[in-house]
């Protein structure tokens, strides 16, 4: 199999042979582990075993155990002690020798374990037991800071053997996080002095970096300067160039590093570990913490949008005035799922409502600041350890335990000046200064009437956060000359096409868009399925990107959106979000389903005024109306031609979330319009709706003149 030759009988034979050798020594040693009886000479002969086979896990077992309980005898000691004569050594001294013998005693297992791991690199049990090595000598204080930087050195002595050993790479962020623990326990030792045990820590002290040496090693910088390393003896090293994922931006130098990842691209165009690694410095930039994506006023509330799900910390968020007075008010989310809000903590959009009291015509400026929590920063310096193998570490050591270390904050100022003057929402045209001229040329330009001005801003700051800071839209296009170069020598390079889609999606370059997805479609035939779906995307920009040309051009327009017959099954956000101040949208003709909850676009949409969904695959009205909970302004609804609800169901008891505006619901050609025909031919109310039939056509309705007339 695979080209290779079976394995030969005779070979097979000695080793079942050795095999049965070892079993009487290991049913033996199974008994005294029962019977909690640990002998020297076993740990000896385990030794001869395990340097020819490692992979035996009891015979580790029972290494660890033996060790385990001799560890008072030489920490605390025994009679022995006890019955030493006077005059002999002091005890003291007799104690502090037997501790080094300890010392000497995992100095050496650990020298046993690195010899086995010249011959078998890879072995699981191998790297388990030095990493078990470590945590015993921290735990009982037969270790110290520097001592685990040599483990760091021996990792990279590793990597020169076998730079994609992933065990290697895992005891390594182990041993970083170790060196982490023992600075800290040790800046605690030195706060509290020569403190009896059961002393209280001072917490406060132990926090300072100072206090904890924190100085003595950079997780960062040995980062750094281990990928860069690897990267020159090879890069073609996926785990190298994931280092550089964590470094901080003090530490880059984004012309070197575009530099050295092109250098590499252009050896070997095929790798694709190193285009993973362009596209995230081109696009992402690491995992950051959040950034607001723009703002809303209006209804007396600030309403924050975000590009990804976030999870704010509400009772700890203010908002502040001029002269840094707190401004109170109250808290709120776009709501996910409109069935669980309680425990629902995470949304796009955060709302603070102002109290009555505050007149925001006499307000000028506003700071927020946000706390947040966030989970996939990956922090080198930060491990969560305690959630992991080296948690038993943490015992009688609270102080390592950082509260909220995933709490992250954003404070954001706000200029009234800069809103547009939109009759229905306000937004915020100053996204953020750091973020280049672009987004400074947008505030300068006037918007007082026109959305189009408003979808550049809102689409500029699109791109800005699927791109790396301080990158624009030059250097993208730089970036793209580069790459049609590479494509004109490996034409069938399907990284390098896809890396381009991603450069013209971000220029909204759409007619190139998609004669690059037809050449993705040729050269990697296995995912075409996934490109096709990338074209209904890149197709919806395109659309909304047209109707927002025709407007700048025009100066008005009322037309709807036309996003027919396009074969959408879902639209998640924030795809789609540009078309936020479009009042009229047509999805009809579609695969979409009321089960696009949560992430549903169309939900965000808070301008939309009327929404075709008419020749869909909703099945249930009632879910779809919960997914569209957040759609305070829209006035007409078109969901005929969809199924609606099970033809069984009880009109009498039929409920569904009602909108505060919405007066028209078309429900002709369902399930819906077939029971008011038959059924319920006499009902002529449905949910507080009129019923009204015309020529065959069933459409929910409130008529104003009714509503008047009752009131």
């Amino acid at each position: 199999m695979h080209g290779r030759r079976a394995n030969n009988p005779m070979a097979e034979q000695v080793k079942l042979e050795k095999v049965k050798e070892i079993i009487p020594l290991v049913n033996d040693m199974i008994k005294k582990k029962k019977t909690n009886q640990y002998e020297k000479e076993y740990i000896d002969a385990t030794s001869v075993i395990l340097r020819k086979c490692p992979y035996l896990q009891t015979l580790w077992n029972y290494r660890r155990e033996y060790f385990e309980s001799i560890k008072n005898e030489y920490l605390k000691g025994d009679d022995k002690t006890e019955n030493i004569p006077q005059g002999d050594i002091d005890k003291g001294d007799f104690t502090k020798t037997r501790v080094e013998d300890l010392k000497k005693m995992m100095k050496d297992e650990n020298t046993m374990i690195e010899e086995i791991l010249c011959k078998f690199n890879k072995c699981n049990e191998l790297w388990f037991h030095k990493l078990w090595i470590v945590k015993y000598c921290l735990k009982n204080n037969l270790l110290s800071v520097h001592d685990l930087l040599k483990e760091l050195e021996y990792c990279k002595g590793s990597f020169y053997l076998d730079d994609r050993n992933y065990h290697c790479w895992n005891y390594r962020s182990y041993v970083i996080a170790c060196v982490h623990i023992c600075m800290g326990k040790k800046a605690c030792r030195k706060v509290v002095g020569d403190s009896v045990e059961g002393d209280k820590i001072e917490e406060s002290r132990c926090g300072d970096p100072l206090v904890r040496g924190e100085n003595i090693f950079d997780a960062n910088t040995s980062n750094y300067e281990l990928s860069k390393l690897l990267i020159e003896q090879n890069f073609s090293n996926f785990s190298a160039w994931f280092l550089k994922y964590s470094l901080k931006e003090s530490l880059i130098n984004i012309d070197d590093e575009l530099n050295l990842i092109k250098n590499a691209i252009f050896t070997d165009p095929f790798d694709q570990s190193l285009w993973e690694f362009y596209r995230w410095f081109l696009f992402k930039k690491g995992n950051y913490q959040e950034q607001i994506f723009f703002i809303l006023l209006e209804n007396n509330c600030i309403y924050i949008f975000f590009h990804n799900l976030v999870k704010i910390n509400t009772s700890k968020s203010k908002c502040y005035n001029l002269n840094n007075e707190e401004i109170y008010g109250e808290w709120n989310r776009h709501f996910i799922s409109i069935d669980n809000p309680h425990n629902n903590f995470e949304s796009y959009v955060y709302i603070f409502k102002f109290d009555e009291s505050i007149n925001l015509k006499n307000i000028t400026y506003l700071k927020l600041v946000l706390h947040y929590f966030k989970y996939n920063i990956h922090e080198p310096e930060k491990i969560n350890y305690e959630k992991n193998i080296l948690q038993d570490l943490l015992i009688d050591a609270d102080y390592l335990n950082e509260d909220n270390k995933c709490e992250y904050n954003i404070i954001y100022e706000i200029h009234f000046q800069n809103f547009s003057k939109n009759p229905n929402f306000k937004l915020l045209l100053d996204y953020n200064t750091q973020n280049g001229k672009g987004a400074k040329k947008l505030c300068e330009m006037k918007c007082a009437d026109i959305y189009a001005t408003l979808y550049k801003y809102i689409n500029y700051s699109n791109i800005i956060l699927n791109t790396a800071r301080n990158v624009d839209s030059d250097l993208l296009s730089s970036e793209l000359e580069q790459i049609d170069e590479l494509l004109y020598l490996e034409d069938g390079c399907k990284f390098a096409l896809f890396t381009k889609f991603e450069i013209l999606k971000r220029l909204e370059k759409f007619d190139e868009l998609f004669q690059v997805l037809e050449q993705l479609k040729q050269v990697d035939h296995l995912r075409a399925g996934y490109y096709t779906d990338r074209e209904s995307e890149i197709t919806i920009q395109g659309k909304i990107h047209e109707y927002y040309r025709e407007l700048e051009i025009a100066g008005s327009c009322n037309e709807v959106l036309d996003l027919s017959s396009l074969n959408i099954d879902n639209i998640v956000y924030p795809l789609m979000i540009e078309a936020f101040f479009i009042p009229k949208i047509n999805l009809s003709n579609n695969r979409i389903s009321e089960s696009c909850t949560g992430k549903f676009t169309v939900n965000f949409l808070y301008n939309l005024r009327e929404l075709n969904l008419s020749n869909n695959q909703i099945k249930r009205l009632d879910i779809l109306m919960k997914n569209l909970y957040n759609l305070k302004f829209l006035e007409k609804l078109d969901v005929s031609k969809n199924v609606l609800l099970d033809i069984n169901e009880d009109l009498d008891k039929f409920e569904f979330v009602i909108l505060p505006v919405l007066n028209e619901i078309h429900i002709s050609d369902s399930n819906i319009s077939l029971l008011l025909n038959e059924k319920y031919k006499d009902k002529h109310e449905l949910n507080t709706f009129d019923v009204v039939r015309t020529n065959g056509k069933v459409t929910l309705a409130k008529v104003p003149e009714l509503e008047s007339i009752a009131l």
